[in-house]
This record gives C-alpha cells, sequence and structure tokens, in this order.
C-alpha cells in the first residue's frame, strides 16, 4: 500500500545524524513501491539538505525523484480549497500550506497512510480524519 512523505521522514532518510534516521531508513527501504512525495514537499527537502548537508545531498536526493524511487504528485485544482478549509478548520494548530497540502493529497489519492516526523500537526487529525501516522 502506498505512503505519503512528510518533509521530516525524507530529510531525516539521508541526514544520519538525525534522530529520526533509522525510523525513516527502516521505513523507507520497506517500502519498496508506492513513496509517494508530495510536490510542495520537494523544495522544503531541498532546502532542508542544501543548507545542511550541503549541495550533493540534493543532487542524491533529485537521483531518488528521477530514478523513480519517488513518485511525486502534484496537488490536483480542486484540492487547494481543501488546503484553506483545513486551515480554517483547525487554525489553533497553524497547520500551514504543506502539512494541509498533505492532508488534501490523502483524501484526494484515497490514502491513509502519512510517514511524519510531525507529531505536532499530524498526532492531532489522525483521528479526526482516519490517517495512520507512521513510523
Amino acid at each position: 500500500m502506498s505512503i505519503l512523505l512528510d518533509t521530516g521522514i525524507v530529510y531525516a532518510y539521508y541526514d544520519r545524524s538525525d534522530k529520526w534516521h533509522e525510523r525513516a531508513r527502516t521505513l523507507v527501504q520497506g517500502e519498496q513501491r508506492g513513496l509517494i512525495l508530495p510536490a510542495p514537499v520537494v523544495p522544503e527537502v531541498d532546502h532542508l539538505l542544501g543548507r545542511r548537508l550541503g549541495p550533493k545531498s540534493r543532487l542524491t536526493f533529485y537521483a531518488g525523484i528521477v530514478e523513480g524511487y519517488y513518485l511525486v504528485a502534484d496537488l490536483p485544482k480542486d484540492a487547494y480549497a481543501r488546503v484553506a478549509d483545513l486551515n480554517r478548520r483547525f487554525d489553533e494548530m497553524d497547520l500551514g500550506f504543506v502539512d494541509a497540502a498533505i492532508i488534501a493529497l490523502a483524501e484526494t489519492l484515497g490514502l491513509s497512510r502519512i510517514a511524519t516526523t510531525d507529531r505536532r500537526h499530524f498526532e492531532p487529525l489522525a483521528a479526526t480524519l482516519s490517517l495512520e501516522i507512521l513510523p
């Protein structure tokens, strides 16, 4: 079954010093297919890798996309209204665009599994929106 990847889990996969690295590596390598990378996550991962690990890490990440290790999924036009709706509905959480877009994309694709290090946003939403948060 496919899984949506959030920024933190992808970054942790590449950064061996990240406290989530082992969990991210185990999860990503255990999912031999169906690693869906939401398009809004790409610039965040790119920024973090470049800033913290340097330009070579970015190239490794790009290779994962080019070689099909990740399937990049764009947010459909009608899902932008859902992003706004989620931010209004959960305004006290200060979700922001990317986290709301991941949820909207999960709903659009009919997926419930989201791999993330962001427990602050995703755990409270999991029960309300029937999401499975991993690892």
